[in-house]
């Protein structure tokens, strides 16, 4: 589908006022149900990589009544990528941001050992990546996972960004999952993620519904915190991804083109994977 960012974009292509000899081909794990296919759509519902076309070709199929008119983009996906594709977005090259608050990944929860206490590696079920971790309540009480990871600073996205969480809830006995983002040992913003449901989930929370405890700094972010509140009884979950979408940054040059809903492919870690886009046009004749 051809977003309304796209449509302005190519109208404004054809006027000659914008270049379009850079693209990119954006890959995601979202599902239609988990993130709905709209002309709205800004970007994909959890991105996982993006990559170059790496050339563009054409079809006009004069079988049909109207002809049906395709751009065909062409790219290939590396050997060290694995994950789980059920969406893909086109854009006009990369963006340059004009400071480094950008979307970017946090963790794809790969690892037990980074983790305390040491969760279960989970190389059957997961979506980013070739595994995944499964986090546990501490019976019928809430249990934290803790991760050192790089520090990194969240000081300059707004309220309307967003933190981005692809998880599984394993039963119905799963309250909330809370994220911490710990600058010291004791102090840290806390995003709660609740409302999901049995399965796969991909929830936002935006910046405007954190919460802080004790003097967290955004500019030194440290410390990883992933807390599982059940309800009445014990309850797990399979954490997949997160990452920090930034949603308010407009640039009229670059947005996103078009986006797909696909049936699941699943890129395997150790070999290429070529693929097409093909973005029908319609010119209503």
């Amino acid at each position: 589908m051809i977003t309304r960012f796209g449509k302005r974009f190519l109208t404004d292509f054809i006027a000659g006022n914008r270049t379009f000899s850079d693209k990119v081909l954006s890959f995601g794990i979202a599902t239609n149900a988990e993130y709905a296919l709209s002309d709205t759509n800004s970007r994909l519902g959890f991105e996982f990589y993006n990559v170059p076309v790496l050339f563009g070709g054409i079809d006009i199929d004069t079988s049909t009544s109207p002809y049906t008119y395709t751009a065909i983009y062409n790219t290939k996906l590396p050997p060290n990528l694995a994950g789980k594709i059920n969406e893909i977005a086109l854009y006009p090259g990369r963006r340059v941001s004009n400071n480094s608050y950008n979307s970017r990944f946090i963790t794809t929860f790969e690892s037990p050992f980074e983790w305390t206490p040491s969760p279960t590696l989970n190389e059957t079920d997961y979506r980013v990546g070739n595994s995944s971790l499964n986090l546990s309540s501490n019976g019928t009480s809430q249990q934290e996972y803790i991760a050192i990871i790089p520090s990194f600073d969240i000081a300059g996205y707004s309220n309307f960004d967003t933190l981005s969480f692809s998880y599984k809830v394993n039963n119905a006995n799963l309250s909330s999952v809370k994220v911490r983002l710990y600058s010291s040992e004791s102090d840290y913003f806390e995003f709660n993620f609740t409302g999901h449901s049995v399965g796969w989930n991909i929830k936002d929370v935006a910046f405007a519904d954190m919460t802080s405890v004790g003097n967290p700094q955004r500019a030194s972010i440290s410390k990883l915190g992933i807390v599982v509140v059940p309800t009445t009884s014990a309850t797990s979950i399979t954490v997949d991804g997160l990452r920090v979408n930034d949603e308010d940054t407009f640039d009229p040059a670059y947005g996103m083109i078009a986006r797909s809903n696909i049936t699941e492919v699943e890129k395997v870690a150790g070999r290429e994977l070529i693929i097409e886009y093909k973005l029908d046009l319609d010119f209503g004749v």
